[in-house]
């Protein structure tokens, strides 16, 4: 399991030509070299010695895609946040994440101890996810369900 951990002000030093090449491959992951430079008016040396340094030092995680829900058959987006017994947070965290309808899992600061995103093919499809699989995962203690009705804006974070 891959910890992701958010270490405020840490950031790595990234400059223009380095922005330039993240923005085209978030655009379209299978951008070629010759494409990056092309549009961007950077050599392709530069171009392939750049994606090589920020993949070596984690700047670049992956190269992904996004499927279209409607084509997997994942139309029903719920978002959730779990309350956890302090004791059994690690056990729960563990168990949560290998649950394959969960494909974010966060740890949150307030009321609720983790936020997670949540795909299902129906509400139906839903309801046993929260009933049978999330709610008996040891270490869960409360639930607040929200299903989304509209994905308005879903993206990478911005460089």
């Amino acid at each position: 399991m891959k910890k992701y951990k958010i270490d405020v002000g840490d950031s790595l030093e990234l400059d223009e030509v380095d922005r330039t090449i993240l923005r085209n491959l978030r655009e379209d992951s299978r951008m070629s070299l010759q494409e990056i430079s092309r549009r961007s008016g950077i050599a392709d040396a530069t171009v392939q010695f750049r994606l090589k340094r920020m993949k070596s030092q984690g700047v670049i995680e992956r190269f992904t895609i996004s499927a279209s829900p409607a084509a997997t058959g994942y139309t029903v987006t719920a978002i959730m946040l779990v309350q956890t017994d302090s004791e059994s947070h690690d056990l729960a965290v563990r168990a949560l994440v290998l649950i394959p309808e969960i494909t974010e899992v966060y740890g949150i600061l307030g009321e609720y101890d983790l936020f997670l995103k949540v795909w299902s093919r129906g509400l139906e499809e839903l309801k046993t996810i929260i009933n049978d699989r999330i709610r008996s995962v040891e270490g869960v203690k409360n639930l607040l369900e929200i299903v989304v009705m509209d994905r308005v804006k879903e993206e990478s974070p911005p460089v």
